[in-house]
């Protein structure tokens, strides 16, 4: 059952309004003034506040300010017996959730804690999907997802623009989305516009008003996160407006953008605009593929299950080598669809060999050693190349090869 915690100094507000509440499926506990709300906070979580705002010594609009400073996440509803427009104002910039005016009817007030409750579920399930999500990308003890993490984390805290890179199917907006949660904006707004999503003549008005200014969207991010996914896929013919757009938005939106492609290389190419590349990519994140951490497939797979409700506690040696030596060009995305399958067919609490789809026992499409070892020596070579910015000299000092 959802609580409501009503802080108002009036106790005859008190038992109206715990009349009226209690009986359409709600507990409810009462507090006198903000400091003792606060306190109340700290000992117990509350599915939504219902405060007012003229109280003494702490007012309505103080606590709304401590309850979101401790959880952003918080719905707090303000009432007033004064309709005071600075008040109200101050209030939604605040963070709160919905203003009355007292005296207010019952269906007013019974609207808005329906629309809170509603809020407050779709919260928590959108919050528990992308806390799901990336707990599995960074679960495991490898030193690759040690670095990651703590790259991840000084990201966060960074105000610049961010380019989240990898390859197709690690889960680039759910990192982003865990930059978010990790950063100073926790709790303000996440909005996202995809750019291989949007269909090409909606994406302007998506990002531009009619005078080239930043469209409703894009101002509703305002003080937290625009999360521009799959930049590369924006026309070429917007490029340059766009990094206009992010220019301007600097202390107001944070910018956060994922490709997965090479856009340095689509920018030599004459594919993306030079000036949203450098204005975009000198704070940059790179997942990591799958491949190149399967050490901790395991771990990553007990998440998976513990989260899911699933009833497996443990991979047999089998199948964690199958899995292990697999190549995973889905990565992440299709690590979590095996594992989906493998718990539809698997008994008792271990997952076993028998129980993996057969594409994991398929070799026939892996390369040849030789190939393999010129590929991994060719994305060497062109990482040493962007760290010597371009100069063949030093790169081929460092390779140790003719320039």
């Amino acid at each position: 059952m959802q609580s409501i915690l009503i802080v108002d100094d009036l106790e005859s507000i008190h038992e109206m309004l715990d009349a009226v509440i209690q009986p359409i499926g709600y507990n409810t506990a009462f507090a006198t003034d903000g400091e003792i709300a606060l306190q109340k906070i700290r000992e117990e979580r509350y599915d939504i506040v219902l405060t007012d705002i003229n109280m003494k010594p702490m007012d309505g609009l103080s606590l709304l300010a401590a309850i979101k400073e401790a959880d952003p996440e918080a719905i707090v509803i303000m009432m007033s017996g004064y309709a005071n427009i600075d008040n109200a104002t101050q209030a939604l910039k605040l963070g709160a959730f919905d203003y009355l005016t007292k005296p207010f009817k019952v269906d007013q007030l019974m609207n808005s804690i329906a629309r809170a409750a509603a809020e407050r579920k779709k919260r928590r399930q959108s919050g528990s999907a992308a806390s799901a999500q990336n707990s599995l990308l960074l679960s495991g003890d490898s030193e690759t997802a040690k670095s990651f993490n703590e790259r991840l984390s000084r990201a966060a805290k960074l105000p610049t623009p961010l380019l989240i890179t990898g390859d197709t199917g690690t889960q680039k907006a759910s990192i982003a989305a865990l930059v978010h949660a990790r950063s100073d904006s926790a709790g303000e707004p996440f909005v996202t516009v995809d750019a291989k999503k949007a269909d090409s003549s909606e994406l302007p008005g998506l990002l531009f008003d009619s005078e080239g200014a930043p469209s409703e969207t894009v101002r509703s991010a305002q003080n937290g996160f625009l999360f521009l996914a799959n930049i590369d896929a924006i026309p070429r013919e917007l490029q340059a407006t766009l990094g206009t757009l992010i220019r301007d938005l600097k202390g107001d939106i944070r910018v956060v953008c994922s490709s997965s492609r090479d856009l340095e290389q689509l920018v030599e190419e004459g594919q993306f605009e030079d000036g949203l590349y450098f204005r975009i990519a000198n704070n940059a994140l790179h997942v990591p593929a799958l491949r190149d951490r399967t050490e901790d497939i395991p771990a990553i797979a007990l998440a998976y299950f513990a989260q899911n409700h699933l009833p497996f506690n443990a991979l047999g040696e089998g199948a964690a080598a199958l899995m292990q030596g697999y190549r995973w060009p889905g990565n992440y995305t299709e690590l979590q669809e095996v594992l989906a399958a493998a718990a539809e067919v698997g008994e008792g609490q271990t997952i076993r060999e028998a129980d993996l789809p057969e594409k994991l026992r398929d070799i026939s499409s892996w390369p040849s050693l030789e190939d393999y070892l010129a590929e991994q020596a060719e994305r060497y070579k062109q990482a040493v190349l962007k760290a010597c910015q371009g100069d063949q000299g030093k790169a081929a000092s460092i390779l140790g090869t003719a320039p």
